[in-house]
């Protein structure tokens, strides 16, 4: 079940009641511990009275409630049980898919082990639309909760009804939202309300309209939080780990690694091709009659992770080798996976959407730069489109940032890489 937009966070008397139920009581036995008459509680569970101070800490010594449930809990309570202002309740547990997180293993690891030994409390993931930031935030997030025990708090998309004590967290999520989105919260309050009790905050995609407000005042004052930003661009914060998620690796140049299908099963790119095929085809395998054609598919469309889930949904009408034989501009048009039938959009559209909201110097070089024949080191690049060198470090730095062009390092040097549905998106 999906939260939408519109959906209201849950009142005080629905927390009373769930809080009640997860303990396994009846009102009557809440009722003896609480030394709160049944009907009192009655009342706070039909919202047809607030519940005062000394009532909400006694029901929640009742419940056994400590630490940040308790805080929230009280701060509920005391906010009169009423609703939540329209669209300002975010996702109270980490999103799910239905779908295994692949290839991912190592990015995973690097954010679980920055944030859990304190090395980083604030990390950036940016890079080129489709290319899976939002589902590596939530694996991260999802592995530090279950290793550390560590409250998520999830603003952006892919919010999902709450489950287990995640209701209790409604209060704060609001007051969160309310603040990096429009400063409209006070700091301090929300500080208060965190404390130095341990949580992990996970903006997705609110970076991408407008720097959040208050963030690095709570990380100043609240030493137990935790933050993960996902953005089209890095987030430029002083202190911050700034990683660029780039597309799934994809078979090389090795003719020997190409023609192995044991080496190419374990190559990121077609794994995730071959797992999401053998959806549209139960029991699919990658075999030699194909694996060419997945070679050639999987360095057309760059490693990216929604690319090579919108191929693999439309092979079961047009097959494998008719898209493998598709240059990168077609593919440009297929329908983004996991859209309602009939529902506009392709993975062109975020590409072309990205390369539009790109500031216009660094969008002119991305288009002189498409024009170079073959990739360039930095220097090579300056000198081929006659621009000053410091120009095109300063603009690489915004176009790489977004994923738009690629860094192949070598052995002494780096080489600049335009990936293909970028280079197809900028021809049209």
């Amino acid at each position: 079940m999906v939260h939408s937009a519109e959906a209201q966070a849950p009142s005080f008397p629905e927390l009373l009641r769930f809080k009640r139920v997860q303990a396994g009581l009846t009102q009557r036995t809440l009722a003896d511990l609480s030394t709160i008459s049944p009907r009192t509680i009655r009342a706070l569970e039909s919202g047809r009275v607030n519940a005062r101070m000394q009532t909400v800490r006694l029901l929640a010594d009742a419940l056994g409630l400590q630490g940040l449930a308790r805080e929230l809990f009280v701060t509920a309570g005391l906010g009169g049980g009423g609703p939540a202002p329209a669209g300002a309740d975010p996702c109270l547990t980490v999103p799910r898919s239905v779908n295994a997180l692949l290839g991912r293993d190592v990015e995973v690891r690097a954010l679980v082990h920055a944030l859990e030994s304190d090395h980083r409390r604030l990390v950036s993931l940016s890079g080129l639309p489709g290319v899976g930031k939002s589902r590596v935030a939530a694996e991260t997030a999802a592995r530090l909760s279950a290793r550390r025990g560590w409250p998520v708090l999830w603003i952006g998309a892919g919010a999902v009804a709450p489950d287990g004590h995640g209701t209790a967290f409604g209060p704060l999520l609001r007051s969160l939202r309310l603040l990096v989105e429009s400063g409209a919260q006070d700091v301090s309050a929300v500080c208060r309300l965190i404390g130095r009790h341990e949580v992990l905050l996970v903006l997705d995609g609110v970076a991408d309209t407008r720097h959040p407000v208050g963030v690095e005042e709570l990380l100043a004052y609240c030493p137990g939080m935790r933050v993960i930003s996902t953005s089209r661009a890095p987030w430029n914060v002083a202190g911050i780990q700034g990683t660029v998620l780039a597309p799934l690796a994809v078979p090389g140049p090795d003719r020997e690694a190409a023609s192995s299908l044991e080496l190419l099963s374990g190559v990121p790119a077609v794994r995730l091709l071959v797992d999401r095929l053998s959806e549209i085809r139960p029991g699919y395998v990658l075999g030699r009659a194909d694996s060419e054609a997945a070679v050639r598919l999987c360095r057309t469309l760059d490693g990216l992770p929604a690319a090579l889930e919108a191929a693999a949904a439309r092979c079961g009408v047009l097959g494998l080798h008719r898209l493998a034989d598709m240059p990168a501009a077609g593919l440009l048009d297929l329908p983004a996976a996991g859209r309602p039938a009939g529902a506009p959009g392709t993975i062109g559209c975020p590409i072309r959407s990205g390369v539009e909201r790109l500031a216009p110097a660094p969008r002119a070089l991305l288009g002189e730069l498409a024009g170079l024949e073959r990739p360039l080191t930095v220097g090579e690049a300056a000198g081929a489109l006659h621009r000053p060198l410091d120009q095109v470090v300063e603009g690489l730095g915004a176009l790489m940032g977004g994923g738009f062009v690629r860094a192949a390092h070598e052995e002494r040097e780096t080489r600049l890489h335009l990936p293909n549905l970028v280079r197809a998106a900028l021809a049209r």
